[in-house]
């Protein structure tokens, strides 16, 4: 460990003078302070079959299983699919379908509302239990309204032909001309704007099309596993997590999500694509349970055990840290303290898992195939291990050289990566993101959450080029409203042994075993997992420590030099004299010079030892004439060695 805080240090001299320089006056800490995104601000792709296009501004491509859906989003339909809303509520879409997502939930006048805009096409919108907003529909020829909880369908046909159909509850329908409710079991269609609201007519409700019954499967919410190992607010978007891996308990994360099916050499942020989406670069990826796993909570790799998912609330484009060197740029998943994940497979060997990339492939279909496995090029990431927080002159903070705020690149960059270099820079991508979210706030009321950053240390608590007390790492989240009441927070560590595997390099394995192993052997105690399916607290425990030392001094003392007798006997001399059973123990060991202890402790009963006086006669009578009688000060391990010379004290 200390060779890792020598180089800690080093690193952190050296990156002084750039520090300085790139320095602002405010300082924010921006990687520190963001938390992400409201969860219900972004809608999940749930279901999604043929072929479906989506508009973002400029940006025209096709929709996929793991695209997070925004404001402004505008979606075109070939297919058939289905969205998810962070309270529950599912909007499953037809073929020749186009309507646009305006509002998610709360808007700039602080009101709860769902809003879309239907173009042409037919939608089936079934309202969430938690629902308390108001869900609105607008068709070329009017505005339907849904109040309550209930389940509707509407169809615009492009000659503004509006036909409503209630399934359950109320929904409120009004154009230029009239307003009328529609209760469960009733429809209504409608012309134009200017059409009387009278044509209200019964329906059977076991009548349908093929969309219909597909639709009525496709929206049904279904609890499993993972609806309670979740917090409440992703919980709607956490059940693609069931069946595709298993949910274990960690004593230092809580619950926690290892995903089934994955390569050896796996690891997050490694099966997908980056996108340019206004908030920032934004992985995409057609795992099955890619949006909430990769926009929601962090990850974790740890021995014995591999990857696991630790959920979280808030959501972001990616929680990665990004960093780049002339000619490649790479991105690390961020573990649970901010701080980019170890791994200990391959190349990798323990450091942090960098998946690094040619700037010419950041905006391929599929990185993967082009991720480097040469550990020179993955070291040159690392750069300061940014655990520790240093003051250099006049107070300045030398962070870590990579960033963990969402990478705001625009369109034209991403179509030449060469030119993104600048997004890099901090102060760069500080601007645009501030940018970014007054253009939301602005347009849709959306915001960026963040924490309040801890005051740095004023520029007289520390000397020049020594280490600051800096502010206490905070956790990526509030983990008290994520876990519930029942379970505690885990505190913020004091020092990298304390930390647990994730920020112990020293520490981590050379090999990741293989998922063919974990499974033939689902509690290896050899590896440290616990025999119950549980995640090892990779945090070390300083009584399991103890328990073998405990032995270790009466077998070492009869081996190595007395100097730890002199130091742990440091009484009188004339309380040393009569500790006599080293030198029986001495004594009884002349024939066979080779102690062994385990022959000592073999024995069917304790030897019971001679009085005192007795054993030392004994001694005096063995003794040649010109040896002296030993002094009282300590027990001499030379007599094994040497015979009887004489021993001076």
């Amino acid at each position: 460990m200390n060779a890792t805080f020598t180089h800690s240090r080093l690193a952190a001299v050296l990156l002084l003078p750039a520090a300085l320089v790139s320095a602002a006056p405010q300082a924010p800490a921006d990687d520190e302070t963001y938390q992400g995104e409201a969860p219900e601000r972004y809608a999940m792709v749930r279901v999604l079959e043929g072929d479906v296009r989506i508009h973002k501004g400029d940006l025209d491509e096709s929709l996929s299983r793991g695209t997070p859906i925004a404001e402004g989003d505008v979606v075109e339909s070939r297919g058939r699919g289905v969205l998810q809303l962070g309270d529950g509520t599912r909007i499953a879409f037809g073929g020749a379908t186009r309507f646009t997502v305006a509002a998610l939930f709360t808007n700039q006048k602080g009101e709860k509302q769902v809003l879309l805009r239907l173009d042409y096409g037919r939608l089936r919108v079934l309202l969430g239990g938690q629902s308390e907003a108001r869900f609105r529909v607008d068709t070329p020829s009017g505005t339907a309204t849904c109040l309550d909880k209930g389940a509707f369908t509407i169809e615009a046909e492009r000659d503004r032909v509006v036909r409503l159909k209630v399934h359950s509850g109320r929904v409120t329908f009004s154009n230029e001309r009239d307003e009328n409710r529609i209760v469960a079991g009733e429809r209504l269609t409608v012309y134009s704007p200017q059409d009387n609201l009278d044509r209200v007519r019964g329906f059977n409700t076991y009548e349908g099309d093929d969309f219909d019954r597909w639709s009525e499967q496709a929206v049904v919410i279904r609890r499993g596993e993972s609806w309670d190992r979740v917090p409440a607010e992703i919980r709607y978007y956490a059940d693609d997590l069931d069946g595709h891996g298993r949910w274990v308990q960690s004593s230092e994360f809580g619950w926690v999500w290892q995903p089934d099916g994955v390569a050896e050499d796996w690891r997050p942020y490694c099966e997908g694509r980056w996108a340019p989406y206004s908030g920032g670069m934004t992985w995409i990826s057609d795992e099955p349970w890619a949006y909430v796993a990769y926009h929601h909570g962090r990850w974790h790799w740890s021995l014995g055990v591999g990857w696991f998912w630790i959920p979280g609330i808030y959501y972001s484009p990616a929680w990665v840290a990004w960093n780049y060197t002339p000619g490649y740029y790479g991105w690390a998943p961020l573990g649970y303290y901010n701080t980019p994940c170890h791994w200990g497979y391959g190349a990798w060997g323990g450091g942090y898992a960098w998946n690094v990339v040619s700037v010419n492939y950041i905006n391929v279909g599929n990185v993967r195939r082009h991720i480097y496995s040469d550990g020179t090029v993955i070291r040159s990431f690392n750069g300061a291990t940014g655990a520790t927080t240093w003051t250099g002159g006049g107070g300045r903070d030398l962070r870590a050289p990579w960033q963990r705020s969402p990478l705001v690149v625009s369109q034209a960059e991403f179509r030449n990566p060469g030119q993104m270099q600048s997004a890099f820079q901090r102060d760069v991508n500080r601007q645009r993101l501030a940018a970014y979210e007054r253009q939301a706030q602005a347009t849709t009321g959306r915001t960026i959450i963040r924490r309040e950053a801890a005051p740095v240390s004023a520029p007289t608590a520390a000397r020049p080029g020594t280490p600051a007390a800096g502010p206490a790492r905070i956790p990526f989240e509030n983990r008290g409203r994520a876990q519930g009441a029942d379970r505690p927070a885990a505190p913020a560590p004091a020092s990298p042994r304390e930390r647990g595997f994730e920020d112990r390099p020293r520490d981590r394995a050379r090999e990741l075993p293989s998922p063919q192993d974990r499974k033939a052997d689902p509690a290896p105690r050899t590896r440290g997992v616990e025999p119950r399916g549980q995640v090892e607290d990779r945090r070390p425990d300083p009584a399991p420590r103890e328990r073998p030392v405990e032995p270790r001094p009466r077998v070492d003392e009869r081996r190595a030099d007395p100097a730890p007798q002199e130091r742990r006997y440091e009484p009188a001399p004339r309380e040393r004299a009569p500790e006599p059973r080293p030198r029986v123990e001495r004594e009884e060991r002349r024939p066979d010079p080779t102690p062994r202890p385990a022959e000592r402790e073999s024995r069917p009963a304790p030897r019971v030892d001679p009085p005192r006086e007795e054993r030392r006669e004994e001694r005096r009578e063995s003794a040649p004439e010109s040896r002296p009688a030993p002094a009282p000060t300590r027990p001499s391990g030379g007599e094994g060695r040497g015979g009887g010379r004489e021993i001076r004290r």
